[in-house]
């Protein structure tokens, strides 16, 4: 009866560790899109209303509200850390980037720079649905596969 317990808890556990990692696959498509969506409304308000870097960026993204106290960079990074669990080092490593030349322009250079990362987010966006695509049902299928496998040795 034990033994049987246990299996049904180690299957379970396979089951919802899969989920979790197929999770993750759409959690990052999701927040790079939200960045895309934040770069579009960001070159609206530079077009219409060119005022400072936390102005144009305050769309309350994942919770996060740029504000006036902070310096924008600082804030950007604590934007970017906190959404970095969803992402690949390579999407941090281009948010992060982003930064460089931004603000150090005129606007036309601004909305430029906006528009070519917005491109590179949209890349990133098509590579985590090829992703989702290709590797989600193995992290399901995966981890259940092998939590029965273990329950049947344990049998």
């Amino acid at each position: 009866m034990v033994k049987l317990i246990l299996c049904i808890i180690i299957i379970f556990c396979g089951a919802v560790s899969g989920l979790h990692l197929s999770r993750r696959l759409t959690k990052r498509r999701d927040v790079l899109s939200g960045f895309e969506m934040m770069f579009h409304r960001a070159l609206i308000r530079i077009e219409y209303n060119a005022g400072d870097l936390c102005e144009v960026f305050s769309d309350n993204f994942a919770g996060y509200d740029f504000t006036h106290d902070k310096p924008f960079e600082e804030q950007w990074d604590h934007l970017i850390k906190s959404c970095s669990p969803s992402l690949t080092k390579e999407d941090i490593a281009l948010l992060n980037d982003f930064l460089n030349h931004l603000g150090t322009a005129d606007s036309e250079s601004q909305r430029q720079h906006i528009v070519m990362y917005s491109r590179l987010i949209q890349e990133r966006i098509d590579s985590a649905k090829e992703d989702i695509q290709t590797k989600s049902k193995m992290y399901r299928v995966i981890p259940l596969s092998a939590s029965i496998v273990i329950s049947l040795l344990m049998i």
